[in-house]
């Protein structure tokens, strides 16, 4: 009986191990993620990856990298094709002066890390500005007018 259920666990390990490697791996999306994609960036090879994402990570997306214009950008679809957002780097510089500001105010100690654009299926433009708080990685996010909006902590 032990030595069952001890075969049941390593199967059950080994299974989510296998699970949670395909996270990141590149992949081919759904027929339905595929059209989404090529009707926004015709003629545009994306190098696809499934992510879970969501409070329980539950929600399957399929993320699209690939370069536009020399941007490299990511456009993030659900599992039926629906487009989420399209999120991309930018340039400090080129995020509002009023973010910076209160980056400097509140986190004068902080390094940047990241500075991205982010455009979600309603066309809300956000900016992403991760930054190291306790050796953890943190997005501060802004409305496009620079008006700061939360601090989320990033698992990774």
């Amino acid at each position: 009986m032990k030595k069952a259920l001890l075969l049941i666990l390593v199967l059950v390990g080994v299974s989510a191990i296998a699970q949670n490697h395909e996270v990141g791996k590149e992949i081919l999306p759904p027929l339905e993620v595929e059209k989404a994609f090529q009707k926004e960036f015709p003629k545009i090879t994306p190098t696809w990856r499934k992510e879970y994402r969501g409070e329980d990570d539950s929600e399957l997306n399929y993320d699209a990298d690939f370069v536009m214009n020399s941007i490299h950008m990511t456009a993030i679809y659900t599992a039926l094709g629906v487009f989420k957002v399209l999120q991309y780097e930018v340039a400090t510089s080129d995020v509002p002066a009023k973010a910076m500001r209160y980056l400097k105010k509140n986190y004068p100690q902080n390094k940047i890390i990241a500075t991205t654009k982010v455009m979600d299926n309603s066309n809300k433009i956000t900016y992403e500005i991760g930054i190291e708080i306790n050796g953890k990685l943190s997005d501060a996010v802004f409305t496009k007018e620079g008006v700061f909006l939360e601090m989320v902590q990033k698992n990774k």
